[in-house]
């Protein structure tokens, strides 16, 4: 038989850093901090900083955009120089006097920089063509600076004699959210080359950081203008997501040269959504171990317990990629009652599904008021699920998917950096598992669902960080 599992998240949470603004009190969160004391509880690592990647980390037990992997595998068995577009793009690029523009999806990994270099190989074997690098920042998170930066670097050193940086933007510029004046501004200067102009993008990404800016949201700014624009130039989108460039591509297939029309033509590395009939070298893969496909195999079901505009996020990574609907994972939109939380146990009760995710985030604060009113929001949401248990009726896992670090306003109006680390908190409630026999070994946020799922049926093949005590152990540790 299963035992229900509940895990309770507290996103953005962690151990508070000593330089952060002081937030955590154990007044304001008297049953996590009695938890702490009296229940198996450790700290573990969580590598993402927020949301959108911590879902993408538990459900698909990966630690990177997941179509990396495809490039690796194809590069490593020397298939990708043979990819059918790829080789229709190099002919086209070499016999025709055009400029190659890539619009490149930058994140923190230096694959990126691998997978680009086997491209230009391709396209640009002597060092001779045309080709420019316009660069497309997609993370969120103001501390990724560091890693965007190394990425930077790499791209300039490795890649320059290849093919230089033209333009560094942010995803927000160009995707079909962006707004029309936005699009505008960006093909003006992609145009005319005249426009906000950094050598040193690392001075530039330094300025970012310390206005707080995501590098989402970095406005187009120049590097390198020796780049041109002609009617027969082709574009290749190297990207790793489905990304929507609806708008954009209608912009850039719209650009006359004096009374002539542009004679563009466009390639993509994955699917691009747009108007135009773009080929593309490889389909989007899907993942084949996610939470649906795992709880299918301990035959369990789940319930998540979030706000409705998450729903397609968290349900695209428990479907290994796919923005289906399945039986086996529900959701339940708790937005009208998640400051109620007496609510929470009647739903646990009234649900039969072994995993049920209740899914807080306090990330989301715009000042240091409202995190701690939110906290203690969410403490007496934790009391309540806690008192029905009943006798351990499920187990109760309390953790975080990541930490945060985010400026906010205090009580007087002034400015707080508010840190919490990616030290993540576990909690383990069990009536039978208990802090004489077990402990909590060294893990990542990629073992809480692995836990779960052996929480749930002992006898499945999933490894658990809850282990029990060996006779060593507590011949040291009394």
């Amino acid at each position: 038989m299963n035992k229900k599992t509940v895990l309770f998240l507290i996103n953005g949470f962690g151990v508070e850093k000593k330089e952060s603004y002081s937030i955590y009190d154990a007044s304001l969160m008297p049953t996590f901090e009695n938890l702490m004391k009296t229940q198996l509880f450790s700290t573990i690592d969580s590598p993402v900083n927020n949301y959108y990647d911590g879902y993408r980390n538990i459900s698909l037990d990966v630690q990177e955009l997941y179509n990396y992997s495809l490039l690796d595998k194809d590069i490593v068995n020397k298939t990708y120089t043979t990819n059918q577009t790829l080789v229709k793009l190099q002919q086209e690029f070499t016999t025709k006097n055009k400029n190659l523009h890539i619009f490149c999806f930058v994140d923190t990994s230096l694959k990126i920089v691998e997978h680009l270099r086997e491209t230009l190989k391709v396209l640009n074997p002597n060092k001779d063509k045309k080709v420019y690098l316009h660069c497309i920042i997609s993370s969120m998170e103001i501390d990724d600076y560091k890693k965007i930066v190394e990425v930077f670097n790499h791209i300039n050193m490795d890649l320059a004699e290849y093919a230089p940086i033209g333009f560094i933007m942010g995803l927000s510029s160009i995707d079909n959210a962006a707004k029309e004046v936005d699009l505008n501004f960006f093909f003006k200067m992609f145009i005319t080359k005249v426009g906000e102009k950094w050598q040193s993008f690392t001075q530039k990404f330094d300025v970012l950081y310390g206005m707080r800016t995501a590098p989402r949201f970095t406005k187009p700014f120049i590097v390198n203008s020796n780049f041109e624009l002609s009617k027969d130039d082709i574009f290749l989108f190297y990207n790793y997501d489905n990304i929507n460039l609806t708008n954009f591509i209608n912009m850039l297939s719209g650009i006359n040269f004096g009374s002539e029309k542009n004679n563009f033509s466009y390639y993509s590395l994955f699917a691009v959504t747009s108007n135009l009939n773009i080929p593309f070298m490889y389909n989007l893969t899907t993942a084949s171990n996610f939470l649906i496909s795992n709880l299918e195999k301990i035959n369990a079901t789940g319930l998540i317990l979030c706000h409705a505009d998450k729903i397609p996020i968290i349900n695209y990574f428990c479907n290994g990629l796919k923005n289906e609907s399945s039986e086996t994972v529900k959701f339940v939109d708790f937005t009208n009652y998640e400051n109620t939380p007496l609510q929470l146990p009647g739903i646990i009760n009234q649900f039969k599904n072994d995993l049920i995710i209740i899914n807080y985030e306090i990330d989301t604060c715009k000042s240091v008021e409202e995190l701690k009113a939110k906290l203690k929001i969410i403490d007496d949401a934790l009391k309540a699920v806690l008192d029905n248990m009943n006798g351990s009726k499920y187990t109760l896992i309390i953790s975080s998917l990541y930490g945060m670090n985010k400026v906010l306003t205090t009580e007087k109006g002034a400015k707080a950096q508010v840190i919490f680390s990616n030290q993540v908190p576990f909690i383990f409630v069990d009536d039978f598992i208990t802090k004489k026999d077990y402990l909590i070994a060294p893990g990542t946020i990629n073992d809480i669902l692995k836990s779960a799922y052996k929480n749930i049926r002992r006898d499945s093949k999933f490894s658990t960080i809850v282990e029990k005590k060996n006779g060593l152990y507590k011949l040291f540790f009394k």
